[in-house]
């Protein structure tokens, strides 16, 4: 055997010698090869098991994203409700049912002066002057309604004067509400019984109806305290 060469001697088990000769250069280029095999394929299983952990990772944002996004959508859709529900819309009534609501302006006929609104326990307390405003001086004898909303736009919390049936935050006949009769002006003194505290409410409406249904004032008031 040469001494810059190494000898491996297999032995079956026939016993026949099974001789293999390598030079130091070759075991060495043998034992580099293999250390750079175990090497690759260490890296190879860290870097598969980071890549499964990012993998995780990002499955779970994007679960949690959809989840968000199905959460805003939700809200958005309630929230288009709650808006169209509520938008400022003057009614058109026939035969007392007040429920049918279409886009239409006041005939100015009829206003409101020295509008005042004071806090109460659970209550509010308005005053105003209901004002005759046509051009024909005659008398005008109708129906007022005055409706408050609540911010939560929950119609059970809404609060009325006179007391009068809502439906979907609408009253339903106009023949509930408070009778009038001018010739020039009516001075309105009401109290309102509210379900909350008056803070809670945003949102102030009066209506005036003629005899016959037809609407001659939509005022609509933000509440500010």
């Amino acid at each position: 055997m040469k001494r810059d060469s190494i000898t491996i001697v297999l032995v079956s088990e026939s016993r026949e010698p099974l001789t293999m000769e390598f030079s130091v250069k070759e075991m060495v280029l043998i034992v580099a090869f293999l250390a750079l095999l175990l090497g690759a394929a260490v890296y190879s299983l860290v870097s598969f098991k980071d890549l499964k952990t990012e993998q995780n990772r990002m499955t779970a944002s994007i679960q949690s994203l959809k989840a968000e996004l199905a959460e805003r959508e939700d809200r958005i859709a309630k929230l288009t409700e709650k808006f169209a529900a509520q938008q400022d819309q003057v009614m058109i009534v026939g035969r007392g049912d007040t429920t049918a609501v279409s886009p239409a302006s006041n005939n100015g006929e009829v206003k409101i002066e020295d509008l005042e609104v004071k806090k109460l326990e659970r209550s509010l307390s308005l005053s105003f002057r209901l004002v005759n405003n046509s051009q024909k001086e005659q008398m005008l004898n109708g129906y007022l309604m005055v409706i408050v909303e609540h911010k939560s736009g929950e119609y059970d919390k809404f609060g009325t004067f006179p007391v009068f049936t809502l439906a979907s935050g609408q009253p339903i006949d106009y023949h509930e509400g408070d009778t009038y009769s001018i010739r020039n002006f009516k001075l309105v003194n009401a109290r309102i019984p509210l379900a909350d505290q008056p803070e809670q409410y945003s949102k102030m409406k009066v209506l005036v109806f003629s005899e016959a249904g037809e609407i001659l004032l939509y005022d609509n008031r933000v509440l500010e305290w």
